[in-house]
């Protein structure tokens, strides 16, 4: 069994997922998902390591979010081991949209691939004890089928995906970080007006 690649995970996330909200980490992440396609659908995080949670959480509990199935959230080890907790504040506030979804390669891949203290810290264990429902994943078909089943679970959900340090290479992007907000919200909002009322 070959070990996930960031990119596999990444192609997997969006074809489950091809118009719900996707909150993207900064850095390699970012690239990489833009090389699957890039979306209005995706919010994509520049220098702000550590907030994706956050945002994600932030994203899930908005009215827009009664009009997707989930809002996913896509964060490193290391971006998560520095906004550690906001998963007492996912966990306390039980937003059944959010679907938070760990690439964890054990390294810092945008700065140099220097380790993190992830391999020293059970992840899901942490989010359980936040009262967050958490699994670990560890090959392309569990995360297929981990991903398709969140849609039918109500959250908040964490799958911690164990990947390989491989990072494919991709160009850097640097577009204004408010256009990519407006055009986030744009579409949002765009969806929120097409959702059924409740």
């Amino acid at each position: 069994m070959s070990q996930l690649t960031r990119f596999d995970a990444l192609k997997a996330i969006a074809a489950e997922y091809p118009t719900e909200p996707i909150v993207v980490a900064l850095g390699t992440m970012v690239r990489e998902m833009l090389l699957v396609g890039r979306r209005d659908s995706h919010l994509y995080v520049l220098d702000s390591m550590g907030l994706v949670p956050a945002i994600g959480l932030g994203v899930a509990l908005s009215p827009a979010a009664q009009a997707f199935d989930r809002v996913v959230a896509v964060e490193g080890d290391g971006g998560l081991l520095m906004g550690l907790s906001t998963l007492a504040t996912i966990g306390l506030l039980k937003p059944e949209k959010l679907l938070l979804v760990v690439l964890d390669n054990g390294v810092y891949a945008a700065t140099g691939m220097q380790r993190t203290a992830a391999p020293s810290v059970d992840l899901c264990a942490v989010a359980q004890a936040c009262g967050i429902k958490a699994h670990d994943i560890a090959a392309a078909d569990e995360l297929a089928t981990a991903l398709r089943e969140a849609r039918q679970r109500a959250g908040p959900m964490l799958l911690r995906v164990a990947i390989g340090p491989e990072n494919r290479p991709a160009p850097y992007f640097l577009p204004d970080p408010v256009e990519l907000t407006l055009t986030f919200q744009r579409y949002l909002a765009l969806d929120a007006e097409q959702a059924p009322s409740t």
